[in-house]
Protein backbone atom coordinates (compact mmCIF):
# COMPACT_ATOMS: atom_id res chain seq x y z
CA UNK A 1 0.00 0.00 0.00
CA UNK A 2 1.38 3.36 -1.00
CA UNK A 3 1.80 6.53 1.06
CA UNK A 4 0.57 9.84 0.04
CA UNK A 5 0.42 13.26 1.76
CA UNK A 6 -3.69 13.47 2.08
CA UNK A 7 -4.87 17.27 1.32
CA UNK A 8 -8.56 18.98 2.65
CA UNK A 9 -10.78 19.14 0.39
CA UNK A 10 -11.73 22.28 -1.57
CA UNK A 11 -14.22 23.36 0.97
CA UNK A 12 -11.94 22.42 4.16
CA UNK A 13 -9.71 25.47 2.83
CA UNK A 14 -9.88 28.33 5.61
CA UNK A 15 -9.49 32.13 4.57
CA UNK A 16 -5.64 32.44 5.26
CA UNK A 17 -5.03 36.17 5.91
CA UNK A 18 -7.13 36.40 9.44
CA UNK A 19 -5.82 32.81 10.01
CA UNK A 20 -2.10 33.46 9.49
CA UNK A 21 -2.50 36.91 11.60
CA UNK A 22 -3.51 35.08 14.79
CA UNK A 23 -1.21 32.09 13.95
CA UNK A 24 1.80 34.12 14.18
CA UNK A 25 0.49 34.19 17.99
CA UNK A 26 1.35 30.40 18.31
CA UNK A 27 4.36 28.35 18.11
CA UNK A 28 3.32 25.06 16.70
CA UNK A 29 5.23 21.94 17.44
CA UNK A 30 4.70 18.59 15.45
CA UNK A 31 6.10 15.71 17.75
CA UNK A 32 4.85 12.20 15.27
CA UNK A 33 6.93 8.55 15.03
CA UNK A 34 6.73 5.02 15.45
CA UNK A 35 4.68 3.79 17.90
CA UNK A 36 6.00 3.27 21.63
CA UNK A 37 8.82 5.78 20.13
CA UNK A 38 8.14 8.22 23.15
CA UNK A 39 5.60 10.80 21.22
CA UNK A 40 3.45 11.12 24.29
CA UNK A 41 6.29 11.15 27.07
CA UNK A 42 8.07 14.26 25.28
CA UNK A 43 4.76 16.13 24.45
CA UNK A 44 3.62 15.67 28.33
CA UNK A 45 6.92 17.19 29.29
CA UNK A 46 7.09 19.99 26.96
CA UNK A 47 3.21 20.65 28.28
CA UNK A 48 5.00 20.78 32.04
CA UNK A 49 7.26 23.15 30.88
CA UNK A 50 5.66 25.86 28.51
CA UNK A 51 3.03 28.25 29.21
CA UNK A 52 -0.02 28.55 28.00
CA UNK A 53 -0.12 25.28 26.15
CA UNK A 54 -2.66 23.36 24.94
CA UNK A 55 -1.84 20.03 23.28
CA UNK A 56 -3.96 17.39 20.65
CA UNK A 57 -3.32 13.83 20.28
CA UNK A 58 -3.99 12.51 16.89
CA UNK A 59 -5.57 9.57 18.88
CA UNK A 60 -8.11 11.01 19.70
CA UNK A 61 -9.65 11.05 15.89
CA UNK A 62 -9.65 7.68 15.18
CA UNK A 63 -12.57 6.74 13.01
CA UNK A 64 -15.30 4.29 15.08
CA UNK A 65 -14.52 0.54 14.79
CA UNK A 66 -17.74 -0.20 12.15
CA UNK A 67 -16.55 2.71 10.01
CA UNK A 68 -16.48 1.97 6.15
CA UNK A 69 -14.10 4.02 5.89
CA UNK A 70 -11.41 1.42 7.72
CA UNK A 71 -9.45 -0.73 5.51
CA UNK A 72 -9.46 -4.38 7.09
CA UNK A 73 -6.35 -6.57 7.06
CA UNK A 74 -6.15 -9.87 4.90
CA UNK A 75 -4.60 -12.95 6.45
CA UNK A 76 -4.60 -12.31 9.96
CA UNK A 77 -6.25 -14.65 12.53
CA UNK A 78 -9.71 -12.77 12.75
CA UNK A 79 -11.19 -9.64 11.24
CA UNK A 80 -9.08 -6.56 11.84
CA UNK A 81 -8.72 -2.75 10.59
CA UNK A 82 -5.27 -1.43 9.46
CA UNK A 83 -5.38 1.37 12.19
CA UNK A 84 -1.93 2.44 10.96
CA UNK A 85 -2.92 4.63 7.82
CA UNK A 86 -3.68 7.89 7.67
CA UNK A 87 -7.70 6.73 6.45
CA UNK A 88 -7.98 5.54 9.71
CA UNK A 89 -8.58 8.83 11.43
CA UNK A 90 -10.67 11.70 10.92
CA UNK A 91 -7.91 13.95 9.79
CA UNK A 92 -10.53 16.64 8.79
CA UNK A 93 -12.11 17.00 11.83
CA UNK A 94 -8.30 17.28 13.87
CA UNK A 95 -7.40 20.03 11.08
CA UNK A 96 -10.81 21.95 11.82
CA UNK A 97 -9.89 21.95 15.95
CA UNK A 98 -6.29 22.99 15.20
CA UNK A 99 -7.51 25.68 12.56
CA UNK A 100 -9.94 26.91 15.13
CA UNK A 101 -7.04 27.27 17.87
CA UNK A 102 -4.94 29.14 16.10
CA UNK A 103 -7.78 31.26 14.72
CA UNK A 104 -9.01 31.92 18.30
CA UNK A 105 -12.21 30.81 17.36
CA UNK A 106 -12.99 28.09 20.48
CA UNK A 107 -10.66 27.37 23.35
CA UNK A 108 -8.24 24.42 22.19
CA UNK A 109 -9.50 21.15 22.97
CA UNK A 110 -6.66 19.99 25.61
CA UNK A 111 -6.30 16.28 25.41
CA UNK A 112 -4.13 16.60 28.40
CA UNK A 113 -4.03 16.82 31.91
CA UNK A 114 -5.58 19.80 33.07
CA UNK A 115 -3.81 22.75 33.93
CA UNK A 116 -4.19 22.89 37.65
CA UNK A 117 -2.48 19.32 37.36
CA UNK A 118 0.54 20.86 36.12
CA UNK A 119 3.62 22.20 38.09
CA UNK A 120 4.49 25.91 37.10
CA UNK A 121 5.79 26.45 33.45
CA UNK A 122 9.45 27.87 33.66
CA UNK A 123 9.07 29.14 29.87
CA UNK A 124 6.68 31.89 28.89
CA UNK A 125 6.77 34.36 26.35
CA UNK A 126 4.94 37.52 25.89
CA UNK A 127 2.52 37.42 22.83
CA UNK A 128 3.50 33.52 22.29
CA UNK A 129 1.10 30.41 22.67
CA UNK A 130 1.92 27.09 22.22
CA UNK A 131 0.20 24.01 20.75
CA UNK A 132 1.83 20.85 20.83
CA UNK A 133 0.45 18.19 17.89
CA UNK A 134 1.15 14.69 18.66
CA UNK A 135 0.49 11.28 16.70
CA UNK A 136 2.13 8.79 14.70
CA UNK A 137 0.91 10.10 11.32
CA UNK A 138 0.74 14.26 11.98
CA UNK A 139 3.65 14.81 9.63
CA UNK A 140 2.43 12.95 7.17
CA UNK A 141 -0.78 14.96 6.60
CA UNK A 142 0.35 17.73 4.40
CA UNK A 143 -2.37 20.73 5.67
CA UNK A 144 -1.39 19.64 9.09
CA UNK A 145 2.92 19.49 8.42
CA UNK A 146 2.32 23.37 6.92
CA UNK A 147 0.62 24.31 9.74
CA UNK A 148 3.77 23.13 11.94
CA UNK A 149 6.54 25.71 12.91
CA UNK A 150 8.80 22.79 14.51
CA UNK A 151 8.55 19.11 13.21
CA UNK A 152 9.97 16.00 15.39
CA UNK A 153 9.98 12.33 14.26
CA UNK A 154 10.95 9.76 16.59
CA UNK A 155 12.15 6.40 15.42
CA UNK A 156 13.53 2.95 16.87
CA UNK A 157 14.80 -0.04 15.87
CA UNK A 158 12.25 -2.89 15.00
CA UNK A 159 13.36 -4.92 17.84
CA UNK A 160 12.81 -2.02 20.68
CA UNK A 161 9.61 -1.39 18.97
CA UNK A 162 8.40 -4.83 18.84
CA UNK A 163 9.23 -4.98 22.54
CA UNK A 164 7.66 -1.87 24.14
CA UNK A 165 4.41 -2.48 22.30
CA UNK A 166 3.91 -5.79 23.73
CA UNK A 167 3.28 -4.26 26.75
CA UNK A 168 0.87 -1.42 25.66
CA UNK A 169 -2.86 -2.84 25.72
CA UNK A 170 -4.94 -1.18 22.93
CA UNK A 171 -8.94 -1.23 22.09
CA UNK A 172 -9.27 -3.31 20.17
CA UNK A 173 -5.81 -5.46 21.13
CA UNK A 174 -3.33 -6.17 18.47
CA UNK A 175 -3.97 -9.29 16.21
CA UNK A 176 -1.38 -11.78 16.43
CA UNK A 177 0.88 -11.36 12.85
CA UNK A 178 -0.55 -7.19 12.73
CA UNK A 179 2.82 -5.55 13.92
CA UNK A 180 4.80 -7.77 10.88
CA UNK A 181 1.63 -7.28 9.02
CA UNK A 182 1.02 -3.41 9.66
CA UNK A 183 2.18 -1.41 12.19
CA UNK A 184 5.85 -1.80 10.76
CA UNK A 185 5.87 -1.50 7.28
CA UNK A 186 3.70 1.46 7.39
CA UNK A 187 5.55 3.08 10.09
CA UNK A 188 8.78 2.40 7.20
CA UNK A 189 6.62 3.71 4.51
CA UNK A 190 5.64 6.97 6.14
CA UNK A 191 8.94 7.24 8.13
CA UNK A 192 10.42 7.38 4.69
CA UNK A 193 8.68 10.18 3.54
CA UNK A 194 9.43 12.34 6.12
CA UNK A 195 13.26 11.63 5.90
CA UNK A 196 13.14 13.49 2.23
CA UNK A 197 11.96 16.71 4.23
CA UNK A 198 14.86 18.73 5.90
CA UNK A 199 12.35 20.59 8.02
CA UNK A 200 11.60 16.98 9.67
CA UNK A 201 14.25 16.37 12.68
CA UNK A 202 14.69 12.74 13.27
CA UNK A 203 14.92 12.07 17.03
CA UNK A 204 16.59 8.86 18.28
CA UNK A 205 13.76 7.10 20.60
CA UNK A 206 15.60 5.64 23.00
CA UNK A 207 17.84 8.46 24.06
CA UNK A 208 17.15 10.49 26.68
CA UNK A 209 17.95 14.01 25.46
CA UNK A 210 14.70 14.78 22.97
CA UNK A 211 13.32 17.29 25.47
CA UNK A 212 16.59 19.05 25.79
CA UNK A 213 17.20 18.85 21.65
CA UNK A 214 13.45 20.36 21.67
CA UNK A 215 13.68 22.72 24.26
CA UNK A 216 16.87 24.24 22.45
CA UNK A 217 14.81 24.67 18.74
CA UNK A 218 12.12 26.27 20.81
CA UNK A 219 14.47 28.91 22.27
CA UNK A 220 16.07 29.47 19.07
CA UNK A 221 12.93 29.57 17.02
CA UNK A 222 11.18 32.78 19.08
CA UNK A 223 14.32 34.28 19.68
CA UNK A 224 14.52 34.91 15.80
Amino acid sequence: MGVTLLKPRADMAAPAAAAATQARQWVVIGISGVTCGGKTTLASRLRETLAPVAVLHQDKYFLPDDSPKHVPVAGLSRRHNNYDILSALDMEAMLRDVRDTLAGNKPAPDHSAPPEARAPAPLQLPGKSFLILEGFTILNYEPIMELCDLRYYLTLEYNECLARRVFRLYDPPDVDGYFDKCVWPEHLKYKAQLEKDSRVCMLDGTRQDSYDVVMADIRAFVAR
